[in-house]
């Protein structure tokens, strides 16, 4: 039985080429992450690469910690050095193999790796046991890699656009995913801005004047998206209020009873910490039930008297 099979090698971190596909899955918050855990307690995720016949390294997984090593000045670092001298089939089985183990390498970084596999020549089958994944999700991934404009991929190697916005712009029409990706960098809008804008803009009921401020001014048309929003729930509420049946006396006595009831029943059972820290919102009902007592009280002497009729 082997005892050892440790594939680690210091290797010098400026031979390694970096991967433009997994630079696609970076973001600046996961690389001071990775920084700040590289201080404190090491490299934690190994990177590994491959080494070619001319004994140069090319990355296969840990973009985000290379980087990270890079920006520290770091000259030497630890690597799992596998050979990737092969075809490149066999090269693009282990970023599959590779992928399979990380928590969420991004779904536009998989369609990547899945559309350099099937280039290389590996069966969709295989590709799916492999990662354990269906047909369905395959296509998925792979579909959206076609559905996203060229520019706006572009922009995601550059570091400009974070991956994961990118992925809501894939859903646009293609003529105009560039266009709103350029207006998103200007506007400096989150994933989750950009999410709602792609949904408004693919809503056939929008009116194509939103949708044009939505290409051209998006952070505007986010405020005012947000002003009809409110301006429909305040006259949601107020044809609600509207439309509520007044409600009786003798029904708000009802109400009242029981839930005054469900109250004594409750504080019989409630320890001397919950109390305390509802001791001012008791005291208040405390005051109210005060009132509410000294008008009951005149209401049944006025009746007993016989003024009400």
């Amino acid at each position: 039985m082997k005892r050892h099979i440790s594939k680690v090698r210091e290797i010098d971190a400026a031979s390694v080429a970096g991967n433009k596909t997994l630079a696609a899955a970076l973001d600046r918050r996961g690389i001071e992450r990775c920084k700040q855990a590289a201080q404190n307690l090491g490299v934690l995720h190994t990177p590994v690469v491959g080494r070619s016949a001319n004994g140069k390294h090319l990355l296969l997984y840990g973009q985000c910690e290379l980087t990270a090593l890079r920006e520290m000045g770091v000259s030497t670092m630890d690597a799992v050095v596998i050979d990737a001298a092969g075809e490149p089939g066999v090269r693009a089985k282990l970023s599959l193999q590779l992928m399979s183990l990380q928590s969420r390498p991004g779904a536009l970084c998989e369609g990547l790796l899945l559309q350099e596999a099937v280039s290389a020549g590996v069966p969709r089958t295989e590709i799916q046991s492999i990662l354990g994944k269906s047909a369905s999700w395959v296509s998925n991934r792979l579909s959206l890699v076609t559905r996203l404009d060229k520019g706006v991929y572009e922009l995601v190697q550059n570091g400009l656009l974070e991956a994961r916005s990118a992925e809501e712009i894939s859903r646009l029409e293609a003529g105009i995913q560039f266009r709103f990706a350029q207006s998103v960098l200007r506007a400096g809008l989150a994933k989750s801005a950009v999410e709602t804008l792609v949904a408004a803009c693919n809503d056939e009921s929008c009116p194509d004047g939103i949708k044009e401020q939505i290409l051209t001014d998006p952070r505007a048309a986010m405020l005012r998206m947000s002003d009809k929003r409110r301006a429909v729930t305040a006259e949601r509420r107020g044809r609600q209020k509207a439309d509520a049946p007044h409600e009786s006396l003798e029904n708000c006595v009802e109400v009242t009873i029981e839930r005054t009831d469900r109250l004594r029943h409750m504080l019989c059972g409630v320890s001397a910490g919950d109390a305390f820290v509802c001791m001012s919102a008791l005291k208040t009902l405390e005051a109210v039930l005060l009132a509410l007592l000294a008008n009951i009280q005149g209401f049944t002497r006025v009746k007993a008297e016989g003024v009400l009729p």
